[in-house]
């Protein structure tokens, strides 16, 4: 809606069905859709949701369950007949994102119940997670192949009930601190009024909180190598701040200073969706995966020397 002359076209291109158009705008054709959820996850600026949907609430529920048993079971609500003890919409919306969170924030692993994806209209999920949770694991060194378990048949299912005792309802009110403090608390998940609105998108979202949780080591190095992107531009800029005004997230905005005015970047804040560059009348702007300075979480400035600095910091 900000540009659409944009060359983004993920959404269209992951719908298997073809129940997505952007042709003048989005549209989607619910006799093709099958709810699939490959476009929430896929598109990287959070143009698609899920209704009545909160994901920070379900890691809460999901953790606070892990208090008293060994691993939580998250399954699909339209398998009713299957055990879980949370549901969610169709899981091809887990992300990269998604499944990274889950593995940061869960102290112990949680089952994905797949048992009956094989007769769903739906079942090429089953691959996409696989390649996904793989992906992640390659990323981030985390061990998500272990604390991301899929169970595609029963005899891979373990479930156990939810029993909570005194010593596990304290457990509860713990969680439930460590939950608010991460950020994760849904009282935080803000909407925007109207479409104009600056907003980051969950995933990203996500993601930032577990760069924080695990600001030190490779983990937080590999999620920011592989997952955060840098914009710089060029000597050809003229400073109209078109792509400011562009930008769906506040990840650009001016520099003020004695110098003059210019460009500043905050990484935490872009999703690499590519819009400041599109509309760019001067073709001044670049956008490149992977981010290698000291200042992920504040805004620096957006120039060729601050690019060519945290590039050779990154091949130190």
């Amino acid at each position: 809606m900000r540009f659409n002359k944009s060359a983004c076209a993920i959404c269209t291109e992951s719908c298997r069905t073809k129940a997505i158009t952007i042709d003048g705008g989005i549209a989607i054709d619910e006799g093709k859709c099958t709810e699939c959820m490959q476009c929430v996850s896929e598109c990287p600026s959070g143009c698609f949701s899920i209704a009545d949907e909160d994901f920070p609430a379900l890691l809460y529920r999901l953790r606070k369950n892990q208090n008293s048993i060994t691993h939580s079971v998250l399954g699909c609500k339209h398998a009713r007949d299957t055990e879980a003890h949370e549901r969610t919409s169709c899981l091809g919306f887990l992300s990269e994102e998604h499944i990274i969170s889950l593995t940061g924030y869960l102290g112990k692993p949680i089952t994905l119940n797949l048992t009956a994806c094989s007769g769903c209209r739906n079942s090429f999920i089953v691959d996409t997670l696989k390649e996904r949770i793989q992906s992640a694991q390659m990323k981030t060194s985390l061990d998500v192949g272990k604390r991301i378990i899929l169970a595609e048949n029963n005899e891979e299912l373990v479930f156990e009930d939810v029993s909570l005792d005194r010593r596990g309802f304290f457990q509860a009110l713990k969680t439930m601190g460590f939950t608010q403090v991460a950020g994760l608390d849904k009282a935080e998940v803000e909407i925007p009024a109207s479409y104009t609105a600056k907003r980051l998108p969950l995933k990203r979202d996500l993601l930032n909180t577990v760069v924080k949780k695990l600001s030190a080591g490779n983990v937080a190095a590999g999620i920011l190598h592989n997952y955060a992107f840098t914009v710089n531009a060029g000597s050809s800029c003229t400073h109209c701040f078109a792509c400011i005004g562009m930008c769906p997230t506040g990840a650009l905005k001016i520099k003020k200073d004695v110098e003059g005015p210019g460009l500043l970047f905050n990484p935490s804040l872009c999703t690499g969706c590519g819009l400041c560059c599109d509309f760019c009348p001067a073709e001044a702007v670049s956008v490149y995966p992977g981010y290698f300075g000291n200042s992920y979480f504040e805004h620096d400035r957006c120039t060729v020397e601050a690019f060519t600095e945290h590039a050779v910091a990154g091949k130190q």
